[in-house]
C-alpha cells in the first residue's frame, strides 16, 4: 500500500503545474480568473461528492462538525486562494516560476510548522 500511495503522490505532483496552466486557459476564455477558480472547485465538490457516495461513506454527525477547530474551516478559502493566485501568476511568471516560488513558500512554512508543532504535528 505504501508504493501506491508514493506512485499517487509523485502523480500528484506531476499535476500541480498542469491544474494552473488549464486554470489560466479557463480563466482566459471566462475572462475571469475568479469564476475559473470557482468552476475548478465545482468540478472539483463534483468529483469528490460521486467518489463520498460511490464509497458510501457515512455523513459526519453534526457534533463533530461542530466541534471541529476554527482553523479547520480555514482549508477552503486557503485553497481558493491557493488556485486563484496560480491562475493570476501562470500567464504572467511561467509555469517554472510559479512552481519554484509555491515550493519555497512550502518548504518555509513547513520549516516553521515542523519546528513549532503547529497543528498537531510533532515538533
Amino acid at each position: 500500500m505504501d508504493g501506491l500511495i508514493l506512485v499517487l503522490t509523485v502523480l500528484a505532483g506531476c499535476l500541480m503545474p498542469v491544474q494552473p496552466a488549464v486554470n489560466a486557459v479557463t480563466a482566459k476564455l471566462m475572462s475571469s480568473p475568479y469564476l475559473a477558480s470557482f468552476f475548478s472547485f465545482l468540478t472539483g465538490t463534483l468529483t469528490l461528492g460521486i467518489v463520498c457516495l460511490a464509497l458510501r461513506l457515512p455523513w459526519p454527525d453534526g457534533k463533530i462538525v461542530a466541534g471541529l477547530p476554527w482553523w479547520a474551516w480555514t482549508a477552503g478559502p486557503m485553497g481558493a486562494f491557493f488556485v486563484t493566485i496560480t491562475i493570476l501568476a501562470v500567464p504572467r511568471l511561467g509555469t517554472m516560476s510559479v512552481m519554484a516560488l509555491l515550493i519555497a513558500g512550502q518548504m518555509a512554512m513547513s520549516l516553521v510548522m515542523d519546528h513549532f508543532g503547529w497543528m498537531g504535528i510533532p515538533a
